[in-house]
């Protein structure tokens, strides 16, 4: 039952303190929290290795030199070369060391303590009164068995929402959290902000649910389908919430123009997206500038606006481009955002 119970506590500790959900590192933890009992055959580790585990046995005492922070670092030695220098992931190299030293910890908490401090003879034990420690298969084991599982389930919460650091910025509403789970899953999801605050033009509650399109610095720019907003512009936020919604993918694509007409390449892109939604950036020069009307919108965002002969777009919904660009031939390059839904891309 103790194997159980150390990798438990290895698996929450090694979620928490390295802020992973994956697998391997966290299965790496629990390999590591086995490791100091190989000096025992009767482990189930000594089992498996029983060998290894019978030499080391014949000749250094139980819970001494491998449950020792000599043994932590030696493995963290072999562990950091091969899992930083060979597949550069620190987390990785972290996870077997940080399981074998949180279990040794762990076991300063039994009756017998553990020579932590190898080869100084000394037991390091947590409690000071024998009748406190904790006895193998005893009731006391079953409650830290009992809260690892409930930390261990804590820290993948943490880990699968960007870690603590990135939860508490959810609950407090501050922008670089949104913005960093923005970068996060906006390649394979829709990210929702969820805002509570006022229109910059007359205070007025502006609170609502917003797809977001994109980020400028510590700023977003959303849209609720009626049209297109940028915070602390026309959005003074007080909170702001993120959600992940549906499953989506975001295509970049560059379109030019050669004084040609500007339409015809438009539409064929909604052909192409029935379904998306499709939006413009970048400039184009265009023959009849003055023919282009954009109409005054209260509260949104300038997506499209008339400079000298060009037209520049700022996150400006496709079909309202086709519409300022009709019977004009354009010169330029704008960039364009496709963001469809993930069964549209099975069906193709």
């Amino acid at each position: 039952m103790m194997a159980i119970t150390h990798a438990l506590i290895a698996t929450a500790g090694t979620s928490l303190i390295l802020g992973t959900a994956d697998p391997l590192p966290l299965g790496l933890a629990i390999l590591g929290s086995q490791l100091p009992d190989l000096d025992t055959t009767q482990s189930t580790i000594g089992k498996i290795f029983f060998s290894i585990s019978s030499w080391i046995e014949d000749r250094f005492p139980h819970r001494s030199i491998t449950h020792s922070l000599l043994a932590t670092g030696f493995i963290a030695a072999i562990a950091l070369s091969v899992g930083y220098f060979l597949l550069g992931d620190i987390k990785i190299a972290a996870a077997l060391p940080l399981g074998h030293l949180l279990s040794c910890f762990s076991d300063t908490f039994t009756k017998q303590g553990v020579q932590l401090f190898y080869p100084v003879p000394a037991w390091a034990v947590s409690v000071s009164n024998p009748r406190r420690r904790l006895k193998t298969g005893g009731a006391g084991e079953l409650w830290v068995l009992g809260g690892a599982i409930a930390l261990l389930c804590f820290g993948i919460y943490l880990a699968n929402g960007g870690g603590i650091t990135q939860k508490v910025s959810q609950s407090l509403g501050l922008k670089d959290g949104i913005v960093q789970v923005y970068n996060q899953n906006a390649s394979t999801h829709k990210v929702y902000a969820s805002i509570t605050g006022v229109w910059a033009s007359d205070r007025t509650v502006a609170d609502g649910k917003y797809l977001i399109l994109g980020t400028e610095g510590s700023e977003f720019v959303v849209t609720d389908g009626k049209g297109v907003y940028k915070t602390g512009e026309q959005i003074i936020i007080s909170k702001v919430t993120t959600s992940v919604g549906e499953a989506a993918t975001t295509e970049i694509r560059n379109i030019s123009f050669n004084d040609e007409e500007a339409v015809a390449s438009l539409q064929e892109l909604r052909t192409a997206y029935p379904n998306a939604d499709i939006y413009l950036n970048g400039q184009l020069t265009v023959d009849f500038p003055e023919e282009v009307k954009i109409p005054i919108e209260p509260n949104q965002m300038v997506t499209a606006a008339v400079m000298g002969s060009s037209i520049r777009f700022s996150y400006c919904e496709l079909d309202r481009a086709i519409a300022l660009l009709r019977e004009q031939f354009a010169v330029g390059t704008v960039e364009v955002k496709i963001v469809r839904p993930t069964k549209q891309i099975a069906s193709r």
